[in-house]
């Protein structure tokens, strides 16, 4: 487990609880109790550590029954802190004190069974050694009662969902604080990624001939580079083909030479010196057109180290090959599609504005969208390539396009993608992480924490979103703690359908 607990200013939007006890400041959590025990439950934060702890009710003078529990969480990454020293100092009434080594159990939760001599309200604090560092967590306070005959049952919030923490440490879990942030407005839009132009090359063969290769076979998910060998063509066509083309430059190179030698010895005309010129002109174009390269009649027209008239099939772009159409050995006609290659570095993200939005793309500085497939992560388009002018009269949109950096290549092309647009200036609101709302039957709704093994589904009414955090109006307030990874798993508690606990009241 990483026990590098130490986040400093994590926790600085929650109110520190009490104005009693020393060391490091705890911050704040709901109590709850059990309206069958009389016992209770408390939650503390600190720097880096979720303080959890339940208890039996205490009668006076008497060895509780049952252990209190404390439970120590990780805030990092939400596992047990195992292996900690943690001491218990309880003060009661009249300034009775008792101190208790609490014992490790099992990771991360540790016992204590304390008998404490006097009824009246009394305070924990909570002394731990983690790693070498020092905590100290106030908490309370707790009823200590004469009898049994005065215990009095706590009154639990109705709709409470309980997940113990066991449970929790089994899968994925993270919470985070409800705090005020600054969003802009913004707009829906769904899309998809496409290659700019330059991004995206067919290669296709510009004569016909026998595909041959010229090294190792190269397939898709190969790096090429701008100019490298794709394929070999042995042409096998007499009419327009590559031989026949070059054959033709070669014929035109000589006769433009020639033509120089005779106007220079006065022997022709300067009009018979252009004409040949202009037919060399004709042939390299055409060569060129076909993929050759213009050279003189001593070269190896087209390919520059070939002595053959075979077709060196090249790269145009720097990029990794997305399919290969042709075999070796396979006979290909001028124009059939060879390779397909993208360089997908910078995508472009075409965004489709509602019409009746097009009024406010104006106002544009930016998008974040999730694509198909991984919804849980948000990417970020800051610079704005165009906006269209013409609204499709089918879709009723309007493109917008953004230019999206894409250096690890995990965008793809031809994904969808459903995002944002951001607009104007930022407004303050309480915010939550987006990972946080969830989407069930149409109602946004979040998971907030009220102790460290009880939560509250609310329904929210969700604002402006920046992709990563989300105005709400409602439903949550400023400081309390919402489920940003583990949401499923509380909601299936609340339909009872969750892990099994160990048989502990949790």
């Amino acid at each position: 487990m990483n026990r590098n607990l130490v986040r400093t200013g994590m926790f600085a939007p929650l109110a520190a609880l009490g104005s009693w006890g020393c060391g490091e400041a705890a911050a704040g959590a709901e109590e709850a109790h059990d309206p069958n025990e009389g016992g209770g439950s408390f939650t503390r934060l600190s720097v880096g550590i979720e303080l959890f702890v339940e208890y039996p009710h205490q009668i006076a003078g008497v060895t509780s029954e049952e252990p209190w529990e404390i439970h120590l969480t990780s805030l990092e990454d939400w596992e047990p802190v195992e292996g900690a020293e943690v001491t218990v100092s309880m003060i009661g009434p009249g300034g009775a004190l008792r101190e208790v080594i609490a014992e490790d159990e099992t990771g991360g939760i540790y016992e204590i069974v304390p008998t404490l001599p006097a009824a009246g309200t009394w305070q924990a604090e909570f002394r731990l050694a983690v790693d070498g560092r020092g905590y100290t967590i106030p908490a309370g306070p707790f009823e200590v009662f004469e009898s049994e005959e005065n215990v009095e049952a706590g009154l639990s919030a109705a709709g409470t969902i309980v997940l113990s923490k066991e449970e929790q440490w089994s899968f994925p879990f993270a919470v985070a604080v409800a705090e005020e942030r600054e969003i802009p407005a913004s707009i829906p839009a769904a899309g998809e990624l496409v290659a700019p132009p330059g991004g995206l090359v067919q290669v296709s063969a510009p004569v016909a001939g026998l595909v041959q290769v010229d090294g190792p076979a190269l397939g898709p998910g190969d790096f090429v580079r701008t100019g490298q060998t794709l394929a070999l063509i042995a042409p096998i066509s007499l009419d327009n083909s590559y031989a026949r083309t070059r054959a033709d430059v070669v014929a035109a190179e000589r006769e433009a030479e020639r033509a120089e030698r005779l106007f220079e010895a006065g022997a022709i005309p300067a009009r018979r010196l252009e004409e040949a010129r202009r037919d060399l002109n004709v042939a390299e174009a055409a060569f060129e057109a076909i993929g050759g390269r213009r050279g003189s009649a001593g070269d190896s027209i087209g390919d520059g180290d070939l002595d053959s008239d075979l077709y060196r099939l090249r790269s145009p772009i720097n990029g990794v090959i997305a399919a290969r159409d042709v075999a070796l050995g396979q006979q290909v006609d001028v124009g059939e599609h060879a390779f397909t290659i993208v360089n997908s570095a910078t995508l472009w993200f075409v965004a489709r504005v509602p019409a009746r939005h097009a009024a406010e793309t104006n106002r544009i500085r930016g998008a974040w969208f999730t694509v198909e497939g991984d919804e849980s992560r948000a990417y970020t388009a800051s610079r704005v390539l165009s906006v269209g002018s013409l609204i499709d009269p089918r879709s009723r949109t309007l493109p917008v396009r953004f230019a999206v950096p894409n250096p690890d290549g995990t965008l793809k092309v031809g994904m969808l993608a459903e995002g944002r647009i951001l607009l104007g200036e930022r407004t303050p609101g309480v915010a939550v992480p987006a990972s946080a709302i969830q989407d069930e039957n149409g109602l946004s709704v979040i998971y907030v924490k009220v102790t460290g093994n009880s939560f509250e589904r609310r329904v929210i009414d969700a604002g402006a979103s920046d992709g990563s955090w989300t105005h709400v109006s409602s439903g949550v307030d400023l400081g309390e703690e919402v489920v940003t990874t583990g949401a499923y798993q509380v909601s299936l508690a609340s339909l009872g359908t969750g892990a099994p606990s160990d048989g502990h009241g949790h």
